[in-house]
C-alpha cells in the first residue's frame, strides 16, 4: 500500500468519526448536555428535544410528537449524504492533485550533515564542555567558548536557581545529530543540535528531585548560533525546541 492510499484511508477514518460518533462522545464523560428532554415528571436530560405526555384517567393514553422525530431522522440522513458527497470530492481532489497531507513526523535526527568533519568535531567538543560546566554550576571554564551576552545570561540563570535553593543537573549527554547548517552573517552560523541527556532539578537542602529524572535520558533539540572570532568558535545564542 503506497503512502497516498494510507493518507486517503486515514482521511476516511477521521471523517467517519465526525459522522458516526458525536452521540457517543457526548455521554462518554458522564455529562449529558446539549439539549433537554421533558416529561410530566420534570426530568432534564440532554441529547434531544422530545415532548411526551402520559395521562392516567381510568385508561392509559400515551401521546408523542413523533412527526417531528420523523422529520429529524430524514434531516439527519440528508446531512450524512451531503457529508459523504463532500468526502468523495475531497478524496478525488487529493488523488488527482497528489496533495500531501500534513502528517507530523518525529522531529529528532541522528545524523551529522555538516560537510566539514573538523567543524563538526569542534562543535561537539564545545557542546560537551557546556553540559559538563552546567552540571557543575560553574561557567568560568566556558569563558573562551561563550559570547559575552550569553555568558552573562546563563550566570544570572544559575544565580536565580541558587537563590531558590535549586541545582539543575545535566549528565551523560550524547550528541546524536548536527543539522541545518546556515550562515546568517559573515562571521556567524547556526546549527540544530539533537542530543539526549539526564536532566533534572534537585533541592540543595533536601537533595530531593523537584522535576525531571536522574535515571533516564530525555531527548532535546536546540538551535545554537556560533560566531567565528580569530579562528575560534564561540556560542552566542541557544534556543530550545519542543520535540
Amino acid at each position: 500500500m503506497n503512502q497516498m492510499m494510507k493518507k486517503i484511508i486515514v482521511l476516511l477514518l477521521i471523517s467517519g468519526l465526525f459522522l458516526v460518533t458525536p452521540h457517543a462522545f457526548a455521554t462518554a464523560g458522564g455529562y449529558r448536555g446539549g439539549g433537554n428532554r421533558s416529561t410530566r415528571t420534570g426530568g432534564n436530560f440532554g441529547g434531544g428535544n422530545t415532548n411526551s405526555q402520559y395521562h392516567n384517567t381510568g385508561s392509559n393514553n400515551y401521546s408523542s410528537n413523533s412527526g417531528t422525530s420523523r422529520m429529524g431522522r430524514r434531516y439527519s440522513r440528508g446531512r450524512i449524504w451531503e457529508w459523504l458527497i463532500v468526502l468523495v470530492g475531497l478524496v478525488l481532489y487529493f488523488v488527482r492533485n497528489k496533495v500531501k497531507l500534513p502528517f507530523k513526523k518525529r522531529d529528532y535526527h541522528q545524523e551529522k550533515t555538516i560537510n566539514d568533519p573538523a567543524l563538526a568535531q569542534e562543535i561537539e567538543e564545545i557542546f560537551l564542555n557546556v553540559q559538563e560546566a552546567w552540571d557543575k554550576q560553574d561557567l568560568q571554564s566556558l569563558s573562551p567558548f561563550y559570547g559575552d551576552k550569553l555568558y552573562e545570561k546563563h550566570q544570572k540563570v544559575l544565580e536565580k536557581m541558587r537563590n531558590k535553593g535549586q541545582i539543575n543537573h545535566t549528565r551523560s549527554a550524547i550528541l546524536d545529530g548536527i543539522t541545518r547548517y546556515k550562515e546568517i552573517k559573515d562571521n556567524q552560523f547556526e546549527v540544530d543540535l539533537y542530543f539526549v541527556a539526564i536532566d533534572y532539578l534537585v533541592s540543595i537542602d533536601s537533595g530531593q528531585i523537584i522535576s525531571g529524572n536522574n535515571q533516564y535520558r530525555r531527548e532535546f533539540k536546540q538551535r545554537w548560533t556560533f560566531s567565528v572570532q580569530k579562528g575560534a568558535l564561540r556560542v552566542e545564542k541557544m534556543r530550545e525546541f519542543k520535540i
